[in-house]
Parts: C-alpha cells; sequence; structure tokens
C-alpha cells in the first residue's frame, strides 16, 4: 500500500464514524467476483458521511473511485489505489411527489437499487419503468451507463441528478442540462451522482405488473442472471445484429480462456465459471473482438467499466 501515513490519517479520521476498511478485496464486491485489494474501502450510509468522506480524501489528496454494488464492473488482480467508495448502503427510502396529473416524480439516493425502484413503481401503480425489469445495479449505475433495452431507458424517464464534486460542492442539474447517448453520460465529468429523480404516470396495476413479469421472466429465459458475470461485455452495434447474436453466429458461445467464459445462454456475457483472473477476461474479450471483426468487420466496444491498475 503506497501512502501509507496519509491512509492511516484517513483510517484515523473516521474511526468508529464509517467502516473504513484497508486492502479489501474487490472480488467481495463486484458480480463477477473478480478484483485485486483497494487500498481503502467505504460503504457510507448517508449523504453526510459520503460528503465527509471525500472531503477529506481530496484535502490528503488521496485518489476515489466511486463504485455501486458492482454489476457492471471489471476491476484488475493488481486492484485500485487509493480509496473506494461504494454507494451500496447509501439507500434512504424512495420518495414520491406529485408533480402534474397523474405524474409522479420518484426521487431515491444514488445507492438504491434499480429493482428497488420497480419494485416501489408497480406497488403504487406507477407505469414506465417495467422495462427495467431484472436489470441488476443501482439508480447511479444505471444513470452513469443510461442503463436501457430496446423498450426504455433511464435518460427517457429522468429528471435530474444530485451530484457532488471532489471538494464536496452540491449541484442539482436537470435533465435538460444533461448529455445522454448510449450507454453512457457524456457531461458528467468529475461529479458524483448523490441522487436521482425519475419521472413515472398512473397506470393500470394488472397491466403494469403485467408486462414487468413478463420482461423479468423474458431475462430470466434468455439471460445467465444467476452466474458470476458483469452483465452485457459490448454495446450493441449502430446498425446490424445486435453483439451477442454476432458472437454467436462466429460459434463463441462456450469458448474459455481458464475459468472466463463466454455464456452459452447468452453470447454477450463473459461468465466466472470457477476462479477467472483479470487477465482471462481480458484475454476472452480480445478473442471475441478479434474474431467479430475479423469474420463481420464489425468493431465491437466495451459496455462494462474496467478500473484498476494494470
Amino acid at each position: 500500500m503506497a501512502d501509507t501515513a496519509k491512509y492511516n490519517d484517513l483510517l484515523n479520521r473516521f474511526k468508529g464514524i464509517i467502516n473504513l476498511l484497508s486492502d479489501e478485496s474487490m472480488k467481495n464486491h463486484t458480480s463477477l467476483k473478480v478484483g485485486g485489494p483497494a487500498d481503502l474501502f467505504a460503504r457510507p450510509e448517508s449523504q453526510n458521511e459520503f460528503i465527509d468522506i471525500l472531503k477529506t480524501a481530496s484535502k490528503l489528496n488521496i485518489d476515489v473511485t466511486i463504485t455501486g454494488n458492482g454489476t457492471n464492473l471489471l476491476i484488475s488482480d493488481k486492484g485500485i489505489r487509493g480509496l473506494v467508495i461504494s454507494t451500496s448502503k447509501f439507500t434512504q427510502k424512495i420518495t414520491e411527489k406529485e408533480t402534474g396529473p397523474k405524474t409522479f416524480t420518484l426521487t431515491a439516493p444514488s445507492g438504491t437499487r434499480l429493482s428497488s425502484f420497480c419494485q416501489y413503481a408497480m406497488e403504487n401503480n406507477l407505469h414506465g419503468l417495467e422495462w427495467a425489469a431484472g436489470i441488476p445495479g443501482t439508480i447511479g449505475g444505471a444513470v452513469a451507463m443510461n442503463a436501457g433495452t430496446p423498450k426504455g431507458s433511464i435518460s427517457e424517464i429522468l429528471t435530474g441528478i444530485k451530484t457532488l464534486n471532489n471538494s464536496g460542492d452540491i449541484s442539482e442539474i436537470s435533465r435538460d442540462n444533461l448529455e445522454f447517448s448510449y450507454r453512457s453520460l457524456n457531461n458528467l465529468n468529475d461529479q458524483f451522482i448523490l441522487e436521482a429523480s425519475l419521472l413515472l404516470q398512473s397506470g393500470d396495476i394488472n397491466k403494469i405488473r403485467l408486462t414487468h413479469m413478463q420482461t423479468l421472466n423474458m431475462k430470466k429465459s434468455t439471460q445467465p442472471l444467476s452466474s458470476r458475470s458483469a452483465g452485457c461485455i459490448f454495446k450493441n452495434p449502430a446498425s446490424g445484429d445486435p453483439a451477442g447474436k454476432l458472437i454467436d453466429m462466429a460459434g463463441l458461445k462456450g469458448k474459455k480462456v481458464g475459468d472466463a467464459m463466454v455464456s452459452e445462454k447468452h453470447a454477450n456475457f463473459i461468465l466466472n465459471s470457477g476462479n477467472a483472473t483479470y487477465e482471462e477476461i481480458i484475454n476472452l474479450k480480445q478473442l471475441v473482438e478479434e474474431k467479430i471483426f475479423s469474420l463481420f468487420s464489425v468493431k465491437l466496444e466495451t459496455e462494462i467499466i474496467i478500473k484498476g491498475e494494470q
């Protein structure tokens, strides 16, 4: 661990306030179960804790990496230098506000699971989020990645976000001032998402429940949801066949490099089938990219987030 004196200072300042860990294995905090140690690791449970630890790390000139619950994340076996702040416990209640005729705005901290938004919407007869059933991860991650399916995306129902910068300054940014593209929020810059607000409409509870369950059942039947993965590895090309179909047509389902394996259920998932390493997953990813380009002249773009020391 580098910068021991600064790290010890941070540990001492938050002793008894936040459970700040040192040399914490990131295998424990990613759905792929891959990744080396973070020098320091924190899971604040409130906005004030989040702000305090970020401001203190900034004063000590400690690099900060923000994660959600690690469902779209691949971390190197060498780990992450500096401080990792996970929002996975930053999950206060979803609040609801009526903002127009039969329209409601739901707001919650960035660590709130997207599935919790879906469940809340379904239980309160609110329409507009059924397409997200079965998508893992937090609302903060969903906004940062513009999570979506062919039937909808976060950017279409987002009204705004509250953000925090390294200095601890809070800003509120409306949807009109956010620049989204496919699986990306382009102008977040060095700000961290504190909370997000979604606009939904009241609807027929039976239709909402039916669509929710149909979407969830479809995902369960076509995606390896119970396996260790980081979700779809590649973005779908702007035109032509989706990434999964291209990989399937290339005959790569079941292809392995060590314990990294292309899913036989959905070819756009790389699974940790045992004790896969970062290098094995990267090598398999590159093998797939090269094969798809050689067969179809399509350059696949990575969708998952890759972090850590190389």
